[in-house]
């Protein structure tokens, strides 16, 4: 377990503070915060897979008209 240091603003501490009891915020936050990385990581995974099928999409058109092994 590691120990950090965060700045809220305080509107959001007096909702975390009337929302959560005091024994169970740091389980909130850290829970919040891995949905949160979790998020991310599967919004950056879809814009790989996208980028990445925009480029075999270019590559295929690239190579649409190869069609033989060059044997005639």
């Amino acid at each position: 377990m590691v120990r950090i240091n965060v700045s809220l603003a305080e509107e959001l501490y007096e909702e975390l503070r009337k929302e959560v009891r005091p024994r169970k915020r740091s389980r909130f936050i850290a829970e919040s915060v891995r949905e949160s990385l979790s998020r991310m990581k599967a919004e950056q995974l879809a814009e790989d897979y996208q980028t990445a099928a925009a480029e075999i999409q270019e590559i295929g058109r690239e190579l649409d008209g190869v069609t033989g092994d060059g044997l005639d």
